[in-house]
């Protein structure tokens, strides 16, 4: 016979090991606060004419390697006057943007020896934004074929150098094209450069401590329906004119008088954009890519990109 005393202690320990479990399936954990990098537009020093559209796979390239790292990276658009230094401007905007570190890289001239394989060259620093000062510093480098090289620039932009030609070419590539960008040789070059920078940034985001708290996870279901918008801060405007695409689907035709009914699942979004009714004197970058995290739960479902008056971009969820 089990005596009485003996049976309430197991009756005390069986009911505990419910509540545990009820909470461990009613309130899942959450998960560890990430290191947040702040991506910075790859800058284009090469003086190429396939740099341009190389700058700006880049930058996704080194945005997707780092999502699936142990940091949590953030797209950021310092403006049209960016020029990938570590300088008052750049480091403030950085530190608004609430990261705590920021990733600047920029696309060296690409070495083109009389013979053999050319070398295209990225130049790296992870700067600490509690203090300003470089965590890390690197250069990434790659062998491609000569001919790749050569071939591949005159099939993105053939013999059309002008400006306005370069970033109509952009944005028809990133929503399409017989042979997509990682498939060519330049894009494999590119691919490689992000992973070592994924690489390189993670043994320097080893020292950093996290200031945001932890995320809380996207409880997921969806598709649930958004509104997107860009405006113009400074001018008390909208955009009435702009191209989007919203995780690899093109939304321009979807957009009426400014704004873009989106229906899209919970979780990551990414954004490319370009504007084209800017406000004067508002030195706009060509292209803006930015990402935000949606939980279909919340209520806030209206997504806007803010551009203030250097051309600097903020997402702001109402």
């Amino acid at each position: 016979m089990i005596a009485p005393e003996r049976i309430c202690g197991l009756a005390r320990g069986f009911t505990l090991v419910v509540i545990l479990l009820l909470l461990s399936t009613s309130a899942p954990a959450a998960s560890p606060a990430k290191v947040v990098v702040g991506v910075l537009p790859t800058y284009n020093q090469g003086g190429s004419n396939y740099g341009p559209e190389f700058c700006q796979h880049l930058t996704t390239m080194i945005f997707e390697e780092l999502q699936s790292s142990s940091v949590q990276p953030l797209l950021l658009n310092p403006g049209g006057l960016y020029t990938a230094t570590a300088d008052e401007y750049t480091l403030d905007y950085a530190r608004k943007s609430d990261v705590d570190a920021a990733l600047i890289t920029v696309l060296l001239t690409t070495e083109m020896p009389a013979k053999g394989d050319f070398t295209i060259k990225v130049k790296a620093d992870l700067v600490d934004l509690k203090n300003g000062a470089s965590m890390a510093s690197w250069q990434s480098t790659t062998p491609i074929n000569r001919h790749d090289v050569a071939h591949e620039a005159f099939e993105t932009l053939g013999d059309n150098n002008s400006r306005v030609g370069q970033v109509r070419d952009q944005m028809a590539l990133l929503r399409s094209s017989s042979k997509p960008f990682e498939k060519q040789a330049l894009g494999a070059a590119a691919r490689k450069i992000a992973q070592d920078v994924n690489s390189q940034v993670m043994r320097g985001a080893a020292a950093v401590t996290p200031t945001r708290e932890a995320q809380p996870v996207a409880s997921g279901g969806g598709p649930c329906n958004i509104n997107f918008k860009v405006g113009y801060v400074t001018k008390h405007a909208s955009s009435k004119s702009y191209d989007l695409i919203v995780n690899g689907k093109d939304e321009t035709l979807d957009i009426k008088d400014g704004e873009v009914p989106l229906s899209v699942p919970s979780g990551p979004l990414l954004i490319q954009l370009a504007v084209h009714d800017a406000p004067y004197k508002v030195p706009k970058q060509d292209l803006y890519q930015l990402n935000a995290q949606l939980d279909c739960s919340q209520n806030h479902h209206d997504l806007r990109y803010e551009i203030g008056e250097v051309g600097e971009g903020f997402v702001k969820w109402q």
